[in-house]
């Protein structure tokens, strides 16, 4: 695991661009990496799930070597241009200078101050690169230590790029107040990469040792009582910190879903440190850890008895990457009234077009690579384009959608079943007929 991060940084102190696609950056999990993963219960997910992220390789936060500065600069390419950045809160696209210079720098979302100042050997958090973010120095220091949470109209505007329109929210950052008692509200098209980091940290970091070196770590956890984040601010590393605010954070991880910019993030903070933010692999693993919801809908009609020997014994029918796409709730609930459920449509190939779509009953019939496991069909919605990791996403708004000549507002019934299905466009599919489908989805809305 040293040589390859090692190289990459050799050839970033050059100043040679590494590209994102290099061999030695894979995209996405490899497999059986999260087979050990319980997701029955909160607490068993908690525990097998912090056992396969636990004890990553530390590297300096700043150094002569392969540091934070390396890891970030390639993680956070801009994808039009190698020799570039994207940073998180102006989202500017930057020429790559390494440490120490006057452009951007590095922004603890989990503020070091909060339980883990000194930058010791041992200290993991305060390294760790799915914490941290490149980021334009003035809005670093805007953001300082001040919580996440909600603005409003009365607080000071921090634009993106794209400008700022003196409105609230608008596509800017915003902020008021101070430390423990300050604000400070995420742009909205980072705030989900933002609140997925420190979820990350409150499962990655539960206290105890590190498993391989020995060293301690805190125990870092989410919460909405200032006071505790205030009794964390003592000027030494604690063995018990805290951040929030965690309402505020689930929010923001549904109002900004991963995105190809995120994955690619993790994936090489991965290929140094040996660890996955789980939470931009599985960003459903969310609701059940933070909000006890661990099962959204039931998922049937598995890739078995395909048209052409393509089965795919946990998704739909085989198609052109080797595998069958997945139909599965990304996050929110079957409430009826919060209407927030958003559903993932996954391991499509890429930059292919999919719906969702849904219907009364069940069948098994096949249909074209795939098996239709949807009956009495009562709508579609919306053609969408998959992003480059082969998925895309239908809601929230599930509940309130209106069907072009099907069922008005109002078709949804809360206790009554529902079955939905992927419907996608693949032109190499290994049956020859340009088209496959995921496994069906039974959703039963409660009020």
């Amino acid at each position: 695991m040293h040589s390859s991060p090692r190289r990459l940084g050799a050839l970033l102190a050059l100043g040679l661009a590494v590209p994102l696609a290099a061999p030695l950056i894979a995209q996405g999990p490899p497999g059986g990496y999260y087979d050990p993963v319980d997701d029955s219960n909160p607490a068993a997910l908690r525990q097998t799930l912090h056992a396969v992220i636990d004890d990553h390789q530390r590297f300096p936060y700043t150094s002569g070597s392969t540091d934070t500065w390396d890891i970030l600069e390639l993680a956070m390419e801009d994808p039009s241009d190698s020799t570039r950045i994207v940073e998180l809160y102006k989202n500017a696209s930057l020429a790559k200078q390494g440490g120490g210079n006057s452009f951007y720098n590095r922004e603890h979302t989990w503020p070091n101050s909060y339980g883990f100042p000194d930058n010791g050997s041992g200290n993991y958090p305060y390294t760790d690169c799915h914490l941290l973010f490149l980021c334009d120095i003035g809005y670093n220091s805007n953001r300082g230590n001040k919580p996440f949470r909600t603005c409003n109209a009365g607080c000071s505007e921090r634009p993106t790029i794209s400008g700022g329109s003196g409105t609230y929210p608008g596509n800017s950052n915003w902020m008021s107040g101070s430390a423990v008692q300050g604000t400070w509200e995420t742009w909205m098209g980072r705030r989900g990469d933002v609140a997925r980091g420190l979820l990350y940290a409150d499962v990655r970091y539960e206290g105890g040792t590190h498993g391989v070196t020995g060293f301690s770590e805190p125990d870092l956890v989410l919460t909405d009582v200032e006071a505790l984040i205030a009794s964390t601010q003592t000027g030494n590393n604690e063995s018990l910190a805290y951040m929030g605010m965690l309402a505020v954070l689930l929010t923001w991880h549904v109002e900004d879903p991963v995105d190809a910019r995120e994955r690619a993030k993790n994936d090489v903070v991965f290929a140094f440190q040996g660890n996955r933010n789980p939470f931009v692999d599985h960003p459903e693993w969310v609701a059940c850890l933070f909000e006890s919801d661990c099962g959204v809908g039931a998922p049937y009609c598995f890739g078995t008895a395909c048209p052409c020997g393509n089965g795919d014994a946990g998704a739909g029918c085989a198609n052109s990457t080797g595998s069958g796409a997945l139909l599965a709730a990304q996050s929110g609930s079957l409430s009826f009234s919060h209407d927030d459920l958003v559903l993932e449509l996954s391991g499509m190939p890429a930059n292919q077009f999919g719906i969702v779509f849904m219907g009364g009953s069940t069948a098994g019939s096949v249909f074209g690579d795939g098996r239709l496991c949807v009956g009495t069909v009562h709508g579609r919605f919306p053609v969408r384009a998959a992003d480059a990791g082969g998925s895309l996403l239908e809601g929230p708004g599930i509940v309130a959608f209106t069907f072009a000549g099907f069922p008005p507002a109002g078709w949804i019934t809360v206790g009554v079943p529902y079955f939905f299905q992927g419907w996608y466009r693949d032109p190499g599919g290994p049956c020859g007929q340009f088209f496959n489908l995921s496994n069906g989805l039974e959703l039963l809305f409660t009020p």
